[in-house]
């Protein structure tokens, strides 16, 4: 799969604000507890078969610069998460939403909002400081399908434009061992399910 071309026709949608698809009203999608995801509502994001550890935070990678990226903690419990989808009281699949973890203390100013992040040839981190509505930071929720007894999801970074980059997020392991979101080839997949923060104490 190359990525380049569709980088650049990306950037190009960008600067002419492309309108999004426009499709049939998607499901919701649902906490551990059977419940539907809300805006504004704190979620731990974890792999579907652990509990209590392997969840999303944010981190310095590469440079150890900002923007923070997207990481996973395989010995913690995590950050929240918080998505919203405008004009929606309930958080769908297949539909493009803002994701942001607004950690606190954070040294770098930049906003907590998801974005994809270029890193090199064919392969993108996902990263902080974008815009909500803003192509670069438009991810998705799809449900795997088949014989499942529990919904498991993935995240995808596929904006609801024609033409554009569609592909899963998966992990990939940093040359410290730090395994970071991103979008490309030859990635680790990531299979989450979503707990409310609320329902579970936090770690202090």
């Amino acid at each position: 799969m190359k990525f380049t071309p569709l980088f650049c026709f990306l950037s190009l949608l960008v600067l002419f604000n492309a309108k999004p698809l426009q499709g049939a009203e998607p499901e919701a999608v649902l906490d551990k507890q059977g419940k539907r995801l809300k805006p504004g509502k704190g979620y731990y994001v974890w792999q579907f078969w652990a509990d209590n550890i392997g969840g999303l935070t944010l981190g310095t990678t590469r440079n150890k610069t900002c923007p923070l990226d997207v990481i996973r903690n395989p010995k913690a419990i995590g950050s929240p998460v918080y998505f919203s989808a405008p004009g929606l009281t309930y958080i769908p699949t297949q539909t493009d939403l803002t994701i942001e973890i607004p950690i606190v203390g954070s040294p770098c100013k930049e906003s907590k909002v998801w974005k994809l992040s270029k890193e090199g040839s064919g392969f993108w981190f996902v990263s902080t400081g974008g815009v909500a509505g803003d192509l670069i930071s438009k991810f998705k929720i799809e449900k795997l399908e088949g014989d499942i007894d529990v919904p498991i999801y993935i995240f995808k970074f596929c904006p609801s434009v024609p033409g554009v980059l569609c592909a899963p997020v998966g992990t990939f392991t940093d040359t410290d061992g730090t395994k970071v979101l991103a979008v490309g080839d030859d990635l680790e997949p990531y299979y989450v399910r979503f707990q409310r923060v609320s329902a579970f104490p936090q770690e202090i």
